[in-house]
């Protein structure tokens, strides 16, 4: 694994950096279980695994022009790995610059992501 990160830690990263930050849906195929189980109060509800992440990264990208995500903390406990990211780009609706601040947990099984709460506020 590269520098010492965990599979885990490789897989969230995976998710910010191809996902959000490139707009790779292919890294949902990669790291969702086909059951994912969603707590953060605006995502979809009712769609496979890779499907909730998909439609994510997708209406992040198209409601923030120039979206750039950068995890500023990350601790891994167990099977979860908890992440606090800053979130900048230009809201496309408005043309407002924005920077909010983002807090992930993630719990991965058998390489797959199978749980994720989230939440965001703004940023300092």
């Amino acid at each position: 694994m590269a520098r010492g990160l965990s599979a885990n830690v490789l897989l969230f990263n995976a998710i910010v950096e191809r996902g959000f930050n490139q707009g790779d849906l292919s890294v949902a195929d990669e790291v969702c279980a086909a059951k994912l189980s969603e707590h953060e109060y605006h995502a979809k509800k009712g769609l496979p695994g890779s499907e909730i992440l998909k439609h994510q990264i997708q209406t992040a990208r198209k409601n923030i022009e120039g979206l750039t995500l950068i995890v500023e903390d990350l601790i891994e406990d167990g099977e979860k790995v908890w992440a606090r990211s800053k979130c900048t780009g230009t809201h496309r609706a408005s043309g407002e610059s924005i920077a909010v601040t983002l807090v992930d947990i993630c719990r991965f099984e058998n390489g797959k992501l199978v749980e994720h709460w989230g939440t965001y506020g703004s940023a300092s």
